[in-house]
This record gives structure tokens, sequence and C-alpha cells, in this order.
């Protein structure tokens, strides 16, 4: 079109042409978009998940945590439901107070026999004879004597439950001697071993005694007084098993006892057959430290029991000698009293699931407010210091029984 251009009118159009460009990109500005770089997501959080509307970050929902005891109560009727919450109540536990009571006292009972082995001795001018049938330790003298023990007992529980069973054996060690013509001062120390069993639980006792006694005898009047101290160490055992779920729970324990009494006796009768009428006072104490059991979801945290009783006994006792050859003798023996406790007489301990958080507040055996105690045995007295003994003893009551039996070596020197 324009066939001679002139080198002038070529620069001006390129300089047009420049212009013209830049206006445009000043109105229009071009924008350059670069891919981003990939962002490091850290592992330990959640992959992020883009939709929904403007993309919203949505977290992942949680589970709930599984657990399988909760998972079988709620499968349960309101029936099944309440038997399965009374195995996971552990009540039997409750009961081993009255039970751990039941077997020490037998240590108790072995103080007072050893006691009324001494007879008269502080006064032989006396035509009675002793309840053992023969004075074991005079004025000046000292004794030493061994008893081996064995008690049961078994206990009515609350709630329709199985009856708690108690079983105890051990030995006790004492020895005591003179001070002056009327008062006599011993020392005993001791160790046993129980088992105990209930609605599914089972149970073991280790205990360890130590006590003083005392014995004034004026003519045919006789102070006997006596404190023990004992330590208990128990371990638990127990199953439950309900809607497909089972459990098996053991635990460790440290309880102490103690227990004391005062008994004042009357000897009668002549140099054959006497009777004793007698009166007492008796105190016991269980204290039980608070413990956690060991196993899966149905394990209770236990807490602290402690239980305690004053009681009186009102009774007589008859012995009856037997002279033999050789200056040995037999001396069958027996008695008979009732006892009365006073104060409350129900025990209760407090466990806790945490599993489920329920509390159960549990009621064990309770004492009988009235009981009857009986004894007999037969001493044989092999010379003026050494004898052998066998005893009968029992309690019962209307809810609980507990019996034992004792064989006894003593010899003064």
């Amino acid at each position: 079109m324009f066939p001679n251009k002139t080198p002038l009118a070529v620069a001006l159009g390129l300089a047009l042409n420049g212009l013209l460009a830049q206006q445009a990109q000043a109105q229009h500005p071009l924008t350059l978009t670069h891919p981003e770089r990939p962002t490091m997501v850290a592992a330990a959080q959640p992959p992020q998940v883009w939709g929904g509307q403007g993309g919203n970050y949505k977290p992942p929902i949680p589970r709930p945590i599984e657990s399988p005891l909760r998972d079988a109560l709620s499968r349960l009727d309101p029936t099944a439901k309440e038997a399965a919450l009374a195995q996971l109540a552990g009540a039997d536990q409750a009961s081993l107070a009255q039970a751990t009571l039941s077997g020490a006292s037998q240590v108790g009972n072995s103080a007072l026999s050893a006691m009324r082995q001494l007879g008269h001795a502080a006064n032989s001018s006396t035509q009675q004879i002793p309840l053992s049938g023969h004075d074991q330790a005079r004025p000046g003298e000292s004794r030493v004597w061994l008893q081996a023990l064995g008690n049961t007992g078994r206990f009515e529980q609350a709630q329709g439950r199985k009856d708690f069973q108690q079983t105890t054996q051990g030995i006790v060690l004492g020895a005591d001697w003179s001070l002056g013509n009327e008062w006599r001062l011993g020392l005993l120390g001791g160790k046993s071993h129980s088992t105990h069993e209930g609605s599914r639980f089972k149970g073991k006792l280790d205990s360890w005694h130590a006590g003083a006694y005392a014995l004034r005898q004026s003519g045919p009047a006789a102070l006997r007084l006596g404190a023990i101290h004992s330590d208990h160490d128990g371990t638990t055992q127990r199953h439950v098993a309900f809607s497909g779920y089972q459990d098996r729970l053991s635990a460790d324990y440290a309880a102490t006892s103690q227990q004391a009494f005062a008994e004042f006796g009357y000897t009668l009768g002549n140099a054959r057959l006497s009777a004793e009428p007698f009166a007492s006072l008796g105190y016991e104490r269980y204290s039980r430290k608070a413990h956690q059991e060991k196993g899966g979801e149905a394990a209770l945290k236990n807490s602290a029991q402690t239980q305690d009783n004053v009681s009186s006994t009102l009774g007589l006792r008859a012995a009856s000698l037997m002279r033999l050859d050789n200056r040995m003798s037999l001396t069958p023996h027996l008695g008979a009293g009732w006892k009365h406790r006073y104060g409350s007489l129900d025990s209760s301990t407090t466990q806790v699931n945490p599993a489920t958080a329920r509390t159960f507040t549990n009621k064990g055996s309770g004492l009988d407010r009235d009981s009857l105690v009986a004894e007999a045995g037969l001493d044989f007295n092999l010379s003026a210091g050494h004898s052998l003994g066998v005893a009968y003893n029992a309690e019962l009551g209307g809810s609980s029984r507990s019996q034992g039996v004792m064989g006894q070596w003593q010899m003064a020197f």
C-alpha cells in the first residue's frame, strides 16, 4: 500500500505501536500463575477432607471407648441385671470382720484356759479342787504352756447369699510367773492361718498374735485379766460371670484386731467336785485398711472397715477329780453360759467399681445379740508339774455358729 516508505515513516510507526501496547498493558494487566508447591503434613494430623459447601474441614467422628462389662449389663433384663450387680458388688468382703474376730477369739480362750488351770495354787489350804483338777503352779514357780487350736465358723449373710464360712488352725505359746502369793503375770504369742469361703469368693488369712494376762487368786475367788493384739495379712479371690462376661479378681489387704477381757469366778465344792459361777466382760475390735482389687473391669476399690463390740457373759463351770495310780489324775470339766452383746450388731463396707461408676454399700454378717456359750474338756495330770488336756468350746447364736477344739501341754518349774 505504501511501497515507498521512508525511514522516518518506519520509525514513527514502530514508536506508535509501542505506545499502544503500553496503554493496553496498563488497562488490562497480565497475571502470571505458578503451580503451588506441595505442602508437607505431619503424620499426627488427620488428613484434610475438602468438600461440601465452601470446602469446610470435617474432622473424623471419634469412636466410643469399648466396655465389655457395660455392654454385658446393657443386654440384661431387670431381674438378671440385679443378680449381675449382686455379683459385681463383692458383698462377701463385708463379712471378713466377723470371721476374723471369730478365729482370733480362740487365742483369748487359750489365755483363759491357761489361767483356769492354775486353780488355787496361791492358797493350797483350800479344800476345793481347781477346774483343772490339779494345782499346776505354786507360789514362786514359773510355768510354760503350749496349745494347738482349731476353729470353724458359719455366718448367715444378708439378701439370701450363701453362708460365709471360716476355718482357723494355729498354735499359741505362753509363760507366766508368780508375783507374790496372789498375783501371776503371763505373756503369750501365737500364729494362725484361716481360710474363708462365700458365694464365688475365697480368701486366706495369716495372723500373728501377742498378748499379756494376769491372775489374782485369793482363796476361792479368782480375777482373770487379759489383752491381745493381732496383725492380719489376707488375700481374696472372687469370680464374676454373667451374660458372656467373665472376670477373676484378687486382692491383698492388711488388718488388725484387739481383744480384752476381765473375768471373775468363785469356786465352790470339795476335794472331788467343784463348781465355779463366773461373770465376764469382753471387748473386741477389728480394723481393715482400704485396698484395691486386681483384675478386669469388675475390680473394686474397697474402703476401710472398722467394727467393735462389747459383751458380757454369765455362766457356770464344773469339774470332777478322779485320782489314778502313781499320783496321776483325770479331770473332766464342762461349762455353759449366756453371752449378751451391746450396741450395734451390723457391719458394712463401701466399694466402688470405676468401670461403671457404681458405689455399693454392702451389709456383712450380723452379730447375734444373745448366744449360748459352752465348753467341755478333759485334763490328764501326769505329775505335779506336767499335764495334757483337750477341750471343746462353742458359741451358738441365731445367725452364726462357731466351734473350736484345743489341745494343751503345760509344765511348771
